[in-house]
């Protein structure tokens, strides 16, 4: 724009912005920060703002991730080995039955009929417990020969056959043992005198008794006793 000659140059006036432009300005400055964050480029690693597991509420009993697993209760931890155990009765064994011996004070002697056949003779030579208590017999009692004067006739009897179990014998029973020697003439060994007494010694007994022989003889050298059973002869 030209000025009139000679006059004074009119001056310029700055532009001015209208209020619009200005709104419109701000409101696009807002619109470009927002973008930056809700910008749908994915998350860094790590970072709290999604990873939704992460501060979520953890599951009764379990520990969230990257935390330390809760310590049990004391109470609730199953006993030491080193602990001792406790052993009730019912397990522990009995006590072992103690046996009363049957002594010559309590027994009475007696001897049965002799039974001969096949060139052999065995007496049932019985004990039988006249006491008040029960008492016991086991084993093979000690038997000789005695004549009328009461010296010894030959040697003691041999043990014959095996073992037996224990004889429980309640006030009135008997046990019995059998004396065994063979008929005369069956060997040529003689044969020793008629006994007038059998002495017998129980077993476990250092006591003996006696009883009347009935004219039992041993021949052929064979005197043998058996271990005691049940009962007063075979």
């Amino acid at each position: 724009m030209t000025q009139p000659h000679g006059g004074a140059p009119a001056r310029r006036r700055p532009p001015v912005l209208s209020i619009s432009a200005l709104v419109v300005g701000a409101l696009a400055a807002v619109t470009a920060c927002g973008s930056d964050t809700t910008s749908g480029a994915p998350a860094p690693p790590g970072s709290a703002g999604k990873s939704h597991s992460a501060t979520g509420t953890a599951r009764p009993g379990t520990a969230a991730p990257g935390t330390a697993p809760p310590e049990a209760d004391p109470a609730s931890k199953a006993p030491s080995a080193a602990e001792p155990s406790v052993t009730t009765e019912a397990g522990s064994a009995a006590p072992p039955a103690v046996r009363r011996i049957c002594s010559k004070d309590q027994l009475k002697l007696s001897t049965g009929r002799a039974d001969i056949g096949a060139g052999n003779v065995y007496v049932p030579l019985a004990f039988t417990n006249t006491g008040a208590a029960s008492c016991t017999l086991t084993g093979y009692p000690g038997v000789s020969l005695l004549d009328a004067p009461g010296a010894a006739i030959g040697d003691p009897a041999t043990r014959r056959g095996p073992g037996r179990p224990t004889v429980v014998l309640k006030p009135g029973d008997s046990a019995y043992a059998s004396l065994h020697t063979v008929n005369k003439g069956l060997s040529d060994k003689p044969c020793w005198r008629t006994a007038a007494e059998i002495r017998a010694y129980p077993p476990d007994s250092h006591r003996s008794i006696k009883v009347s022989a009935r004219s039992f003889r041993v021949c052929g050298g064979v005197f043998e006793v058996t271990a005691v059973e049940p009962g007063s002869q075979p």
